[in-house]
């Protein structure tokens, strides 16, 4: 059976496209682009609309953020209006967004320490901590940049373990275990009351 790493670090290039793109996986450059446009792709509290999904679309088609500074095709025109006429397939559009994150989120999960201080910052972003961690350990700027999210992570993480760092990740049978125990909480009948259960 894949584990999370497994899937992590053998995702294959999306068989989706979205407008017209066939999209690549998810990148840390993908993240930081449309984390600069303050795209919804990245915060599903803000509404999405036609633009936001074609600019996410050139986005995560492409290693390249010159995209972004490239005219729109006549094919993003005729998609923004498809989308402007039909609620239907606009829907369509966001749905395939929405798979195609979901797909690709296997991030390692993590053990949470009772008493931890919580939002401690460094100052330095996240996303800079793992690529200076990856070329640190021989991955090229440009491989860091652009390997599968997850993939990145995962080795940041073994990376950092390899340094003596104390991080605690969830296997997937630990994990499997708490969410049966979940369910099984769900489905069991409440106690009656004055029982002594």
């Amino acid at each position: 059976m894949a584990t999370r790493w497994t899937q992590a670090a053998t995702i294959l290039t999306p068989t989706i496209e979205v407008c017209g793109y066939r999209l690549l996986p998810f990148c840390l450059r993908h993240r930081v682009a449309l984390e600069a446009i303050g795209s919804p792709a990245m915060d599903k509290s803000l509404p999405m609309t036609c633009s936001h999904i074609l600019a996410a679309a050139r986005i995560l088609s492409s290693h390249d953020l010159e995209i972004l500074r490239k005219p729109s095709k006549a094919s993003d025109n005729y998609y923004a209006t498809r989308m402007g006429f039909s609620q239907k397939y606009l829907f369509n559009e966001i749905m395939k967004l929405h798979y195609y994150f979901e797909a690709q989120s296997l991030w390692p999960r993590f053990w949470e320490k009772e008493g931890s201080p919580e939002g401690r910052d460094s100052g330095t972003p996240w996303q800079l901590v793992i690529i200076a961690s990856l070329v640190r350990n021989g991955f090229t700027s440009e491989e860091a940049w652009t390997m599968p999210e997850s993939q990145a992570v995962w080795l940041h993480i073994a990376n950092s373990q390899a340094s003596g760092c104390a991080i605690e990740i969830v296997s997937d049978k630990e994990w499997q275990a708490m969410e049966d125990f979940k369910k099984s909480q769900l489905t069991q009948p409440p106690t009656p009351p004055g029982s002594n259960g």
